[in-house]
């Protein structure tokens, strides 16, 4: 279980809440979807997902939520919006730069997926199929799936390749 719980900001006027108030969001929304996105995506604990949020990199982070269609107005949107950036070679040199700053982590730098392992990915992650390579039997080649599984595999490709176009 996952007993992560974002802490209060330690600046109201600046930084991420700040920036979010003015710009009229829900900032115990945004706070708390952006905290638990920096504990999941780079293992910080609620104080170090403090630091970020309320330094200047927090400012420029929540300004950046105007860019979902919609505005920041869903957990998920929100999520989804800081996944993309964080796979934008930029936007990750500036997460980890702050997080380096703020805590002393470092991350490797990742290597790209492949084709083949971004098709086998979502393929487990979304349809319950172990592989895709094929095992000449009938029974381990195919596979009931409902549409919510193929529904999200399809949004998993498309998000990846909305990615993979924002690289260029």
């Amino acid at each position: 279980m996952n007993s992560f719980a974002p802490i209060p900001t330690e600046n109201k006027e600046w930084g991420f809440w700040g920036t979010s108030v003015g710009n009229g969001y829900d900032a115990e929304l945004t706070w708390d979807t952006a905290s638990r996105f920096l504990h999941e995506h780079f293992d910080l604990t609620p104080e170090q997902a403090r630091a970020v949020l309320d330094n200047r990199f927090g400012r420029h982070l929540a300004d950046d939520l105007s860019f979902i269609e919609g505005g920041p107005a869903t957990a998920e949107a929100i999520t989804n919006h800081l996944a993309r950036r964080v796979n934008q070679d930029g936007w990750r040199k500036s997460f980890e730069d702050v997080i380096r700053a703020e805590t002393g982590k470092t991350y490797p730098r990742r290597e790209p997926v492949s084709r083949e392992d971004l098709f086998a990915n979502i393929a487990r992650e979304h349809l319950n199929i172990e592989t895709l390579e094929e095992r000449k039997s009938d029974s381990l080649d195919f596979h009931d799936v409902g549409v919510v599984g193929i529904r999200r595999a399809l949004e998993a490709a498309y998000e990846a390749g909305r990615t993979a176009e924002t690289k260029k």
